[in-house]
Formats: structure tokens, sequence, C-alpha cells
């Protein structure tokens, strides 16, 4: 499954892949790391999602490498990789690496360059999400997730309800939820608004769906002010709570927790979430209403207006005890066969533009047709990047869209004190 979160990076030209000019698989060929034999070593793998089983047996089998494979939440994945980068103690040999982390991240040098250690046709294959991870012309994770924002819907809640298409814009989302209400479904939004990571996402795909940004192109925020498009998304998120259209427990929801009261039959929309959240949805195993799940365009002003992304990749950290098995094992996940059995058995929208023509070109990429719609629609949350503070801010911003969210601060009062604070952060 995948959490709500993070960056901007612009995956516009990702829109292409799904109707794709790239052709063949990456070659796997040998790259320029270092000749190592790495049989009978033992990697360490710090990421915050699991993979199936089988893909890790068959990477050991076929190179000798024991993997201790280790999923934490994300927020705790990425406390974790801080406490031990800051330290320069070892961790993980094979890392997480938001698209967030890599002003810090590559800035501290904390994490190796892969140009040294995975093979040309790889990275270039993967270039359409590379440029999220890259600093100083170098490469510092290769993409697993690639997760951008879309909204999901119940089809048999709708239909019940009387409601013949999605929402087109917030106005109708807010009619919507009304309908569904009357209909029976008591809470009929799933919006996570904990003071998490996860928490303030749909904050910041609401301010894209108003029709703005966070900051001006000098990173002067613009959100505290009266009527902005930041603005005008914390006051949505409020009435959304004030008006029942999500649960007043919803200021205590993480996005995975928020997703499972989907699945579960409890609500009817999720507003912000992943591609691979609705291959979850529509499964049986993990979903009770699977088959009814659908992919919509994410509601905007006057219509769908921009998405983001939140891309995920696997680093190298430079204090990893293998760094050549390491590599191996990146190399090994982004195996097409590979890359296809995570996507459908755990919902991670590969990455490499050959992946999407595969998953495509035989009718295995769900919601196809709404994924390629959404990702032209898809811009940076920064447009001149993530600033190396963006993860004060994060901190800052879950606290005070929370406090906002329960009613304990005013809108305008929660976004003049983040606003004093990012500023305060990029003057610092």
């Amino acid at each position: 499954m995948n959490r709500l979160q993070r960056r901007v990076f612009a995956l516009t030209a990702l829109a292409g892949l799904v109707v794709l000019a790239a052709a063949g698989s990456p070659s796997m060929a040998a790259s320029k790391r270092p000749a190592e034999n790495i049989r009978g070593q033992t990697i360490n793998v710090l990421v915050p999602y699991r993979i199936p089983p089988a893909v890790i047996s068959s990477f050991t089998k076929a190179t000798g490498v024991k993997v201790n494979y280790v999923v934490t939440g994300w927020d705790a994945t990425h406390t974790k990789l801080v406490v031990a980068n800051t330290a320069r103690t070892y961790i993980a040999d094979v890392a997480e690496f938001d698209w967030s982390f890599t002003g810090q991240f590559a800035g501290a040098k904390w994490v190796e360059p892969l140009e040294g250690y995975l093979p040309k046709p790889l990275l270039a294959d993967l270039a359409s999400t590379g440029a999220a991870f890259k600093s100083g012309g170098k490469t510092y994770a290769a993409c697993f997730s690639n997760d951008f924002r879309i909204s999901i819907y119940n089809k048999k809640m709708f239909a019940k309800a009387g409601i013949a298409t999605f929402p087109r814009t917030l106005a109708e989302l807010g009619q919507a939820a009304d309908k569904l209400k009357a209909a029976g479904i008591q809470y009929p939004i799933s919006i996570p608004m904990a003071a998490t990571e996860g928490g303030v996402t749909p904050w910041y795909l609401l301010t894209l769906a108003n029709g703005g940004n966070l900051f001006d192109k000098n990173f002067k925020p613009t959100f505290q002010k009266p009527g902005s498009a930041g603005y005008r998304a914390l006051q949505w998120e409020a009435l959304a709570v004030k008006k029942g259209w999500v649960s007043p427990g919803a200021v205590s929801l993480d996005d995975s927790t928020a997703f499972d009261k989907f699945t579960a039959g409890q609500t009817a929309i999720v507003l912000a979430t992943g591609p691979g959240n609705l291959v979850t949805a529509n499964d049986k195993s993990q979903s009770s209403i699977a088959g009814q799940a659908v992919a919509a365009l994410v509601p905007g002003l006057t219509g769908p207006q921009a998405s983001f992304g939140l891309p995920e990749g696997l680093s190298i950290p430079v204090t990893a005890k293998h760094k050549a098995a390491a590599a191996a094992f990146i190399e090994w996940w982004q195996k097409p066969a590979n890359a296809i059995s995570i996507y459908e058995k755990e919902g991670n929208l590969p990455c490499g533009s050959s992946v999407i023509k595969q998953l495509a070109g035989n009718g295995k990429l769900a919601g196809g047709k709404v994924l390629a719609q959404e990702l032209k629609l898809v811009k940076p949350l920064f447009p001149q990047g993530a600033p190396v503070w963006y993860s004060q801010f994060s901190s800052d911003a879950q606290g005070l869209i929370n406090a906002a969210v329960k009613g304990q601060m005013s809108v305008g009062d929660a976004l003049s004190q983040l606003a004093s604070k990012a500023t305060a952060h990029a003057n610092g």
C-alpha cells in the first residue's frame, strides 16, 4: 500500500509512458561497481512497504545473498534514517529514499550516487522519475514507487446515492458527500488529517486543486493570505469535518488507516491516494469492496486542475556494509518481472518506462485511462525544487494543520504561524 506523502516532482513526462515510446527492457549489463564476490553476504533492507517474499527468495537463490527485510511506517523510517545518518552509524545496506530527502540527504552526503553502482540502461529507463532524486547532476536513488495523487471512489455506493459521475469540482464533491450521507454513508470521504506527513498531503493537494501554490518562486509563503489557494484548501478541510463529510476521528488518522476505512466499505471516496491503492482496493484478499473501486481525477476549483507526484526510491547509504550486494538487490527489484509482481501484490506502481509499457500493453495497468489523464495534470509542489528545510516545514505544518482541522486554532492563525516559521527556515 502506498503512503500519501511528499513531493512534487513534475511527472508530466511520464504521461507518455502509458502510451509509451520507449521499447524493450533495460539491460542488466554490468555496472561500474567494483567486482566483488557477494555470495554468502547478508544485507539489511529498510523500506516502509512489503514486497512479495518470492522476490526476495529468488534474489537469494540467484546471488547467494541473504536479505533481512525490515518494514516500518514511513515516518518511523524517516526518523531512523535521520538519526543514524546524522551519527554516521550503520542502519541498512538498502534504504528508503523519498523525493523530499534529496536536498537534505544528498547535501549531507549520506547516500551514494548510483551512477557508480547501477547500469546506465537501468538509470536511463528510470529517467522520467529520476529527476526527483538528482542533485548536482548525480542520482541518489532508483525509483520504485511511481506515486502521484488520484482519487478513488466506490461505484456501488455512488449508484445507490444516485450519483452518475465522480465530481469534477470541490463544490460538487461537497454536494456528492451530502447525497451519500442521505443514502446511508455516515462519513462519505476518507481524508487523513493526523499530525503526520500523510496528514498534510491532502492540504498540499487541495492547494494545487484550488489553482495555486504554497510559495512563490522565491520561497515566500503565500498560503497565509485569505483567499489564497492554501487558505481555501485548509478552509475546505475544516468544513469537511464540520459538515460530517469526513469522520471527526479523521483528525487522528494517518493515510494508511484512512484508506483502510475505504477498503472496509465505511467510506465512499478517498480524496488523495496513489495509483497503487486502486490495485489494493480491488484485491479480494485485502479489501471487502473488491470490484467496486474506480479511479477518478482529483476535483479542482473549476474542474480537475492539478495533482503532484510523490516518487520513492531505493538508496545505498554511505555507511552500508555491503554496497555491491545492495546494488545487486536494487537491480533485482527493478527487473520487469519483479517490479510487476510487486505492483500486482502490493500496489507500488513501477517507475521504469519499459515496465509501464509492458503493463499498459497487457491491460494490467489498473485505471490506465484515468492515470494517463491525471499524469497530464501533475505539477511540482515546489516548481523550483524542494527546499533543504522541507522536513522542518513539514514538521511545523503537521502540528498546525492538525490543530486547525481539530478546531483548536483558526485557519488564519494556523497558517499565519506556519508562514512565519517557513520564513524563518528559509532565512536560516
